[in-house]
C-alpha cells in the first residue's frame, strides 16, 4: 500500500463554540450543544491526505464524498490561515477549486503539498502539456 501524508485538521471551532457557550453561560441548547456536536461530526467525518500522484478529499457526515486530485493537474497553492493557525488551502486544478478547510497550520501543510505538486509536474505522468 502506498504511504499517503496526512493532513491535520483543527478543532479551534468546536472548542470555541463549547467556551462561548459556558462562559456566556447561555442557556439555549443551540449554543452549548447543537453547534459544537455539529462541528464534532464535520470535523471527524472531513480528510485529506495526498501521496506523490494524487490528493484526495473526503467530507461528508451523511453523505459521504471522496474526490481524488492528480497532483500534476493542479495550477495553484493557496492557503489562508488566521490568528490561532488553523485555515483553508485553496487548491486550482484545470477544471475545478478544491477547498481543505479547516486545516491546521495551513501554511506549512501548504508547503508540504507544493514540494509533492512540484514534484509530480517534474515528472508529468501523464506527459500533458502544462
Amino acid at each position: 500500500m502506498e504511504d499517503y501524508y496526512e493532513i491535520q485538521i483543527s478543532k479551534f471551532l468546536l472548542v470555541f463554540w463549547i467556551i462561548i457557550g459556558v462562559l456566556f453561560s447561555i442557556s439555549t441548547i443551540f449554543l452549548i450543544l447543537i453547534v459544537p456536536i455539529c462541528y464534532y461530526f464535520i470535523l471527524k467525518n472531513c480528510k485529506y491526505y495526498y501521496n506523490d500522484e494524487k490528493l484526495i478529499v473526503e467530507k461528508g457526515v451523511f453523505n459521504k464524498t471522496q474526490q481524488i486530485v492528480p497532483l500534476y493537474r493542479i495550477i495553484n497553492i493557496t492557503a489562508k490561515e488566521n490568528i490561532f493557525k488553523y485555515g483553508t488551502i485553496y487548491v486550482r486544478d484545470k477544471e475545478q477549486i478544491v477547498l481543505l478547510k479547516y486545516v491546521k497550520s495551513p501554511r506549512e501543510e501548504m508547503l508540504k503539498l507544493s514540494e509533492k505538486w512540484e514534484l509530480a509536474k517534474k515528472n508529468n505522468i501523464r506527459n500533458e502539456v502544462i
